[in-house]
């Protein structure tokens, strides 16, 4: 798939799915469910563009016998059909532009993070673990955080009578392994780094983590207690970027969806169907394909039937057409007539592949109904068309001593030159 194209679809795949979360589901109360719909609205953006199934496929079958004496010969253009030089076009500008921009981003995450480790490091070489609650109790004053399974508590929650409230909630983040979440958005973010959604739905990720953990949490106390206890915490400053806290900044979303009961199933179930058939509909090809195959056993009743079909084309005789000074030199004024004229647009997009051109010869040795039954499409096949529309006749094919109507297929090998 052309690159550009692929970013385009992931793109708009993701604004399609984030916006209906944003919409319709983010004040809904069904958490897990949220947080698997965020995660695959990153997955599934990036991997559906990518499948292509073919909706539509036709199959086409080719005797050997019109295409054989012409597939090796096909190679002689190979190399003098188009020329694209060493330049750079706007296309691989745009390319290696979000390729870099991806990369960039990439690196300031592994950046985050190994300096994110590094100071948890040097705060849990001088803690406490306390085996019963499994968190490590630090002197530094810093907020209660999980980071990746580890939970740190500052000593002076130690005698408070709320401690174990708050260790409740880190265990939800470690138990709900949340820091594997935000190690894949993160990643999967740098694809869609252009996307105006993706700041957005990278905090909804963050805030439903600790929508989640608040429910865990508000369930060994009075929800009263809970909220003033949020309210308290939340003066604390964070050190550890990357970190699931007690307090996080949004503490009035986490309020307000403490005090909501808002639980649809009916949303849920939609956004469900609409997940999957978003998806389905980004992973399909809908462009009829068609595909080529070229047969070596095709009985003589298959023949004489298409013989009767096509009114007298014959697809087997007793001597093929063939142009008048042989087919290298046939192929050598196909690629001398080709030279420059590669298609811009596939030179672009750097389409390369094999256009297969069936043609009938008529009894006086010229060309009809020529058609492309395999092609590759931006240019090419049109291109292939127009120039064997111009070459001169061949000698006909006879059967029986005589000149008669017969079907070719030829392979035109398009290929760019670095």
């Amino acid at each position: 798939m052309d690159s550009i194209i692929y970013i385009l679809k992931a793109h708009l795949l993701f604004i399609i799915l984030g916006s209906f979360f944003h919409f319709f589901l983010r004040k809904e109360k069904n958490f897990h469910f949220n947080r698997f719909y965020l995660l695959g609205a990153y997955f599934i953006s990036i991997i559906a563009p990518f499948l292509e199934f073919n909706f539509f496929n036709t199959v086409i079958i080719i005797d050997t016998s019109i295409v054989e004496n012409s597939i090796n010969d096909s190679k002689i253009i190979q190399e003098s059909v188009g020329n694209t030089g060493n330049s750079l076009n706007l296309y691989q500008i745009l390319k290696y532009f979000y390729l870099t921009l991806c990369i960039g981003s990439v690196s300031i995450f592994i950046i985050r993070f190994i300096k994110s480790y590094s100071q948890f490091n040097l705060v849990i070489r001088n803690s406490k673990f306390d085996y019963r609650s499994k968190v490590y109790w630090v002197e530094k004053d810093i907020p209660a955080l999980t980071f990746i399974t580890k939970t740190l508590l500052p000593l002076k929650l130690q005698n408070n009578q709320e401690k174990d409230i708050i260790i409740k909630h880190e265990e939800s983040h470690r138990k709900g392994l949340h820091f594997i979440d935000i190690f894949c958005i993160e990643l999967c973010s740098s694809i869609l780094i252009l996307n105006p959604l993706n700041r957005l739905i990278k905090r909804y990720v963050v805030e439903n983590h600790e929508y989640i953990a608040d429910h865990y949490a508000s369930k060994a106390t009075e929800k009263n207690n809970y909220v003033n206890l949020l309210i308290r915490e939340t003066v604390n400053n964070n050190s550890f970027k990357l970190a699931s806290f007690f307090a996080k900044p949004s503490i009035l979303n986490r309020l307000d969806m403490l005090k909501n009961n808002n639980t649809s199933s009916n949303k849920t179930i939609v956004a469900a169907l609409l997940f999957f058939i978003t998806s389905f509909i980004f992973s399909c090809n809908f462009n009829q394909n068609e595909e080529i195959v070229l047969a070596k056993d095709i009985n003589t009743a298959t023949v004489e039937e298409a013989i009767q079909i096509t009114d007298k084309i014959f697809n087997v005789v007793e001597k093929q057409a063939a142009p008048k000074n042989g087919i290298q030199e046939f192929y050598n004024q196909l690629s001398e007539e080709m030279e420059g004229l590669y298609p811009e647009e596939a030179i672009e997009n750097k389409i390369e592949g094999v256009v297969y051109l069936q043609f009938i010869i008529e009894k006086d040795g010229s060309f009809s109904n020529i058609q492309a039954v395999k092609g590759i499409g931006y240019g090419c096949d049109e291109l292939a068309i127009e120039v064997l529309k111009k070459q001169g006749k061949w000698n006909p094919a006879k059967q029986n001593g005589k000149a008669v109507r017969s079907r070719r297929v030829i392979p035109i090998r398009f290929q760019i030159n670095s």
